[in-house]
């Protein structure tokens, strides 16, 4: 590390505006999730009052997960810019919306007979497996 004398007055400056960007990006991440939501809350609604079928409810689940999905995603990177660390767990349970999505979509578009849907349903037993056996860290 360099001496307090021996710094440009300019870096500061600099990692004054790296925070700001990095800051106003996550800002901007957070306001399109949050005007996302909205939209699909509002569609999921507008399936369900007019059409409230199996195939509906399909419909309306897959938008949500990937809410969910993305919540979680900024959920992971706000405690690994935080803790300097990628934690397990917030990153297994990503993954283990993105194959519940994934067999939503399945059970939506094919039968759930065909082998994509077998390993998929293993995928989410093993990953419920990892999620149960993982021991909170204080980070989670």
């Amino acid at each position: 590390m360099e001496p307090e004398s021996l710094t440009s007055p300019i870096r500061h400056v600099v990692n004054r505006l790296i925070i700001w960007g990095a800051d106003g990006v996550y800002f901007l991440t957070v306001l399109c999730v949050l005007a996302l939501s909205i939209r699909v809350v509002a569609g999921i609604l507008k399936i369900l009052w007019f059409a409230p079928s199996y195939a509906a409810m399909l419909s309306a689940l897959d938008p949500l997960l990937l809410l969910l999905m993305l919540a979680e995603l900024l959920h992971t990177v706000a405690l690994t810019l935080q803790n300097h660390h990628l934690p397990l767990r917030p990153l297994l349970a990503l993954i283990f919306i993105a194959v519940l999505r994934h067999g939503v979509v399945l059970a939506s578009t094919m039968s759930l007979a065909s082998w994509n849907a077998g390993a998929t349903l293993l995928g989410i037993l093993a990953l419920s497996f990892l999620l149960a056996q993982i021991p909170p860290q204080n980070a989670d």
